[in-house]
């Protein structure tokens, strides 16, 4: 993931986006930048554990 931000993080940090995006106190403008922010952040997640199932695969397939 970028910037060494762990995986981990990146889950919190959608958390926290959801969580602001189901508040009355944000603006329609920022509920866009926010939604938008929480996609880039899904599909970071998404490759990561894209890119971690293909290790597992690889090495299992050596195991046997």
């Amino acid at each position: 993931m970028e910037n060494g931000i762990q995986f981990e993080d990146k889950l919190k940090e959608l958390e926290l986006i959801a969580h602001k995006l189901e508040s009355a106190d944000v603006s329609l403008e920022e509920s866009i930048k926010l939604f938008e922010k929480g996609m880039q952040i899904s599909k970071e997640c998404s490759d990561a554990l894209n890119d971690a199932k293909q290790k597992i695969t690889l090495l299992t397939e050596e195991l046997k």
